[in-house]
């Protein structure tokens, strides 16, 4: 009975991971439809303003319930926020004003190998023989994306903006992956995700006051409501709490490895909705990932 138990908790995680990769795949292209629409600093403040004011209504009385727990645990709490809500998803909107949806997504699917390095500090888990070698071949394809396939780009180490705010933006979120199943915060996945978001838009309102002063705001007709809406309910609150569920049962290195469905997910939805076509680069890069993702599982 306990085992039954536990595979279907199992199998639940991860249908929840599943569910977050999709949504974040939508994410990508999201962040490139909001191209001269949203600003992008403006787009990550009030989706997530807007995710708290939809949360804090069902969330504020476990919260208050909670708050001991909050407090004792206010500078983790901090950290997760910063390296979750306020960083990745703003480098992420920055780097979609340059580079392609896919590349977006592309790039995250090296999060489980940075996983793996950052756990053995972290964590105190080191990777198998596989793991080292799927880490390896992985590196290459992401290379092959950085360099559009262009052996020169290498050898001058002359990468995209984008790119390189998306790795950075990859390896943000992968601190955040691995810290979340370090610190083990007791609280339920709703508070966490409130509390997260609240403390998160503290660190993007002076980013977004900036931009806002300096570019000006956006106008609100069918698109930007639409863009604003997805991100929130989608991107946001359905992702993490799947996402958090997942990583709570699987752990971080198992439920990084969920990362390699964002690119399908991505390309799936871009390439009808944005016309995006696929690069030689990209099947290469792809191809590579891939390998180093069944390497690393392969016992």
């Amino acid at each position: 009975m306990i085992t039954d138990i536990a595979v279907r908790q199992r199998l639940l995680a991860a249908l929840g991971l599943a569910l977050a990769t999709l949504c974040w795949g939508g994410n990508s292209v999201a962040a490139r439809l909001s191209i001269g629409e949203i600003p992008p600093l403006t787009l990550s403040f009030w989706r997530w303003a807007l995710v708290f004011c939809l949360l804090i209504p069902f969330t504020a009385r476990q919260v208050s319930k909670e708050r001991d727990i909050i407090f004792k645990h206010k500078g983790k709490l901090v950290v997760l926020a910063i390296t979750s809500v306020s960083a990745f998803n703003t480098l992420l909107y920055l780097a979609a004003q340059s580079i392609q949806a896919v590349n977006v997504a592309l790039i995250q699917v090296g999060l489980p190998f940075i996983c793996i390095v950052l756990s053995i500090p972290l964590l105190g888990v080191y990777p198998k023989k596989a793991q080292s070698a799927g880490l390896l071949v992985a590196a290459v394809g992401l290379l092959a994306i950085f360099s559009k396939g262009d052996v020169n780009v290498l050898l001058a180490l002359d990468f995209g903006r984008g790119d390189m705010i998306m790795l950075l933006a990859v390896v943000i979120w992968a601190l955040y992956t691995v810290l979340l199943r370090r610190f083990a915060i007791p609280l339920s996945g709703h508070v966490l995700l409130t509390v997260c978001v609240g403390i998160g838009i503290l660190f993007i309102a002076p980013f977004y006051l900036w931009e806002f002063l300096t570019q000006g705001g956006f106008e609100m007709k069918a698109s930007t409501v639409c863009l604003l809406a997805y991100v929130t309910v989608f991107a946001s609150i359905v992702a993490f709490l799947s996402w958090n569920y997942g990583v709570s049962i699987l752990g971080a290195n198992q439920a990084s490895m969920f990362n390699f469905l964002i690119p399908v997910f991505s390309a799936l939805i871009a390439i009808p909705v944005l016309g995006e076509g696929l690069q030689t680069y990209h099947f290469l890069g792809a191809g590579f990932i891939f390998a180093g993702l069944w390497l690393s599982g392969k016992r």
